[in-house]
């Protein structure tokens, strides 16, 4: 006995496109980033780790530099604000230990690559990244000018020694957590990081 058409089922209607968590794609391009550069993070390597296709990042994040850019504005947001807590701290000596010790905790998190997204972009860029370098450097010289300030106000209130140069011991602080991203970044471990940082810090001058 067949059964009539009338009463077969129904085609299934077509199924709606899946759809993607944008938060976790874009964290997974800033890892892309992070280890590799922009320069080194190919499109095809971009929408493998976001499990999207090409027309989806396009259509959701731009082109490769706009995308770029979305990914340094989570990375300040997520990975770096521990910097500008840091700058809330009421010594200058609060300040310097907040930051290293805040420094170590971004490089020792296993879920990060090591080093920093400021730094390899600053430093490793090809011949047309001009305006991406430039963004990175401008976002760098934000940062370097608000801890430089923090400093100077240490020194105005006499929490800094009158025989250092406030600008500079900002710089030297500068130095010292580039150093540990760079330093961990090499392979350096957590344990040598917090050496560095307390070798730093017995240095520091005040209280």
């Amino acid at each position: 006995m067949t059964t009539s058409s009338a009463s077969a089922a129904p085609p299934s209607p077509p199924g709606r496109p899946r759809q993607f968590d944008r938060d976790a794609a874009l964290a997974a391009a800033m890892r892309v980033f992070w280890r590799h550069g922009y320069a080194g993070a190919s499109i095809g390597t971009l929408i493998a780790a976001m499990g999207i296709s090409r027309a989806t990042l396009y259509a959701s994040f731009g082109d490769k530099e706009t995308l770029f850019r979305k990914v340094m504005d989570l990375y300040e947001r997520e990975k770096t604000a521990y910097m500008l807590e840091a700058l809330d701290q009421p010594t200058a000596r609060g300040v310097a230990e907040s930051l290293l010790l805040g420094t170590i905790w971004l490089q020792t998190d296993t879920a990060n690559p090591k080093g920093s997204m400021g730094i390899v972009h600053s430093l490793s860029h090809a011949p047309g990244d001009e305006d991406v370098r430039r963004f990175v450097t401008e976002r760098g010289d934000f940062w370097r000018a608000k801890l430089i300030a923090r400093i100077e106000l240490a020194a105005r209130e006499g929490d800094v020694p009158t025989s250092l140069d406030a600008r500079s011991l900002a710089l030297t602080l500068k130095a010292a957590t580039d150093g540990l991203l760079v330093a961990a970044g090499s392979g350096a471990t957590e344990q040598e990081l917090r050496g560095i940082v307390a070798t730093f810090l017995a240095m520091w001058p005040g209280r």
